[in-house]
C-alpha cells in the first residue's frame, strides 16, 4: 500500500469517526501515554483529568479542557491570585487618594499654603508649651530650694511642699510628653505633604502628557 493510499484511508477513517459524532452528539480528542491521538464521543475515565479537546464535524477544536492541576499548581495559582487581588486593592485605594488630592488642591501653591498653615499652628502650640515647661522648671527649682532650707535646718519637710514638688514634676513630664507628640505630628505632616506634592506633580504631568498626545 503506497503512501497516497494510506493517507486516503486515514482521511476516510477520520471522516467516518467525525460523521458518527454527529449522530452521537459530540466528539472528543485526547492523547494516551504513548502519544497516540484518539477520537471518541466520550473520554475514558483514566484520561478525564488530562487535557482533552472537543471538536466539531470539520475536525476543528471548539473547546479545550485543561488538565487537572496538581496540589502544588493549585497552591501556586491561589498565591498568584492573592497577589493580583492585593495589587488591585492597592491600585483602587491609590486611585481614590488621587481623586481626593486633585479635588482638594488646584495648584502646588494650594498644597504649600495648607502645609504651612498646619505647621504654623503646631509651631505656636509648641512654643507655648516650651514656655510653660520653662516656667514650671523655675518653680520646681524654687520649691527645691525651700526643701533644702528645711533639710539644712533639720526640720521635717512639710507635706504640702512635698505634694507641690510632686505635682510640678508630673506637670513637667506631661508637657514634655505633649511636646514629643506634637513634634511627631509636625514631622508626619511635613512628610505627608512632601508625598502629596510629589504625587500631585506626577498626576499633573501625566494629565499634560495625555493632553499633548491627544492633539
Amino acid at each position: 500500500m503506497n503512501a497516497v493510499l494510506r493517507n486516503i484511508l486515514k482521511g476516510l477513517t477520520v471522516l467516518l469517526i467525525l460523521n458518527s459524532a454527529v449522530v452521537l452528539g459530540g466528539m472528543y480528542k485526547w492523547v494516551d501515554e504513548q502519544g497516540k491521538t484518539h477520537y471518541g464521543d466520550s473520554v475514558p475515565p483514566k484520561y478525564a483529568k488530562q487535557q482533552r479537546k472537543s471538536i466539531n464535524t470539520q475536525g476543528r477544536t471548539v473547546k479545550v479542557y485543561e488538565a487537572a492541576k496538581t496540589p502544588e499548581e493549585l497552591a501556586e495559582q491561589r498565591r498568584l491570585e492573592a497577589i493580583r487581588l492585593e495589587k488591585e486593592k492597592k491600585q483602587k485605594e491609590q486611585d481614590r487618594l488621587d481623586r481626593i488630592l486633585l479635588a482638594t488642591y488646584s495648584s502646588e501653591d494650594d498644597l504649600l499654603v495648607a502645609r504651612d498653615g498646619k505647621l504654623s499652628s503646631l509651631d505656636s502650640l509648641m512654643q507655648l508649651t516650651t514656655r510653660r515647661i520653662q516656667s514650671m522648671q523655675k518653680r520646681l527649682a524654687r520649691l527645691a530650694e525651700d526643701a533644702a532650707d528645711y533639710e539644712r535646718s533639720g526640720k521635717a519637710l512639710p507635706k504640702t511642699l512635698t505634694r507641690q514638688i510632686d505635682t510640678v514634676r508630673t506637670q513637667i513630664q506631661d508637657n514634655e510628653a505633649f511636646m514629643l507628640d506634637k513634634q511627631r505630628e509636625y514631622d508626619e505632616i511635613t512628610l505627608r505633604f512632601e508625598i502629596d506634592l510629589t504625587r500631585f506633580r506626577e498626576l499633573r504631568r501625566a494629565a499634560e502628557e495625555s493632553k499633548q498626545a491627544s492633539k
